[in-house]
């Protein structure tokens, strides 16, 4: 009878102890993450930090309306443009977790409806508004927001120059600046433990939230947001436009930047997934409490978030020139977006069973 190595045993006791685990993903590794952990990271590591960011780059954007007020010149304008890029940047990557005070206060849509109509803007930049700060909250949400910053200091085809911007225009768009950094105020406040403190409500989950009466309701919410973003970009800023072949019913239409906006709100999606902002990386995401239970479900959650993401560098020119010159891109971004929407999906999706089933509370 042949013999069996020390090493030979200690692998095959491995082997055994690992068969009898938990493996509905055909690999199971146990990290220890709990769900717990995962929400008080995500709020802490990724929801507070963005807003923060938010507010913050709303403030550079506000002071350089200001500046652009009192010398309009062609560099203080490319430093407005740079600016409201920079705060739309932070913007557009939160929208993969759009839920809470940005959805219930209507943050959302006072910052960011589209698509704005030139005729309503010029319209109100012609009338007797006095365009007072006092005067924009009144306003339809078109009328305000980063859209009707975005019509001012960019105009129509991007080509605004400063000398082209009028009273009305800089009186309008000081107000407008001012009253978007007083929303991003009230939704990074919204959020913070020492003032609104939303995070208590989505870290305290079934353990005395008053929103959340268990954890399990704060993942549902979560990955229902994931979803809803890769709904809202494949199958509304990307197809409207581009079933009517008009480029004014693009998201962004006056700065060009509607392609960089889609791929922010996917990779909004991957940091709430993988809990990072910033460059900073939470120790527990959603992303390991998948990879603990179903290690092939994480995996492939990744795998489609990174091929949305990376299937923008397809569209190589305008999303205004692409809905005309390369709708075969388009339509392989779409997918990309869409098969990760169809394992997000809440109403049978992979990521919404697992969540089904795994978080009991």
């Amino acid at each position: 009878m042949k013999k069996i190595s020390i090493a030979a045993m200690c692998a095959l006791t491995l082997a055994f102890l690992s068969c009898g685990k938990d493996n509905p993903g055909n690999n199971n590794t146990d990290t220890g993450v709990t769900e717990q952990n995962v929400l008080t990271d995500f709020a802490n590591v990724v929801v507070n930090p963005d807003y923060q960011d938010i507010q913050a780059k709303a403030a550079i954007l506000n002071t350089s309306i200001q500046t652009l007020n009192t010398s309009t010149t062609d560099a203080n304008l490319a430093a407005a443009q740079k600016a409201w890029k920079d705060t739309r940047a932070a913007w557009e990557s939160c929208e993969g977790f759009l839920f809470g005070p940005v959805e219930d206060n209507s943050y959302d849509p006072t910052m960011d409806d589209w698509p704005v109509n030139k005729v309503d803007l010029d319209a109100l930049i012609s009338s007797n508004n006095p365009l007072q700060l006092a005067d924009i909250d009144p306003l339809e949400t078109t009328l305000k927001g980063f859209h009707a910053i975005e019509y001012v200091i960019f105009g129509v085809g991007g080509t605004r120059k400063a000398s082209e911007i009028t009273a009305r225009e800089k009186l309008y768009v000081v107000s407008l600046a001012q009253s978007l950094y007083n929303t991003t105020t009230q939704l990074r406040n919204s959020w913070d433990p020492a003032s609104g403190n939303y995070t208590a409500q989505v870290v305290n989950a079934g353990n005395g939230s008053t929103r959340y009466t268990t954890r399990k309701a704060v993942f549902i919410a979560l990955v229902g947001s994931m979803a809803d973003i890769c709904n809202e970009v494949a199958n509304e800023k990307m197809q409207t436009p581009l079933t009517a072949k008009d480029s004014t019913l693009d998201e962004s239409s006056f700065s060009h930047n509607s392609v960089t906006d889609f791929k922010n709100n996917i990779t909004g999606v991957l940091n709430a997934y993988k809990c990072q902002y910033g460059g900073v990386s939470g120790a527990h995401s959603l992303s390991q409490l998948v990879a603990s239970k179903n290690a092939a479900l994480d995996s492939k959650i990744q795998s489609q978030i990174n091929a949305a993401i990376a299937s923008f560098s397809g569209i190589t020119t305008t999303y205004e020139k692409a809905i005309y010159s390369q709708p075969s891109q388009i339509k392989a971004v779409q997918n990309a977006i869409n098969a990760l929407k169809a394992t997000l999906d809440p109403d049978g999706g992979e990521l919404s069973v697992f969540i089904n089933t795994y978080i009991k509370d």
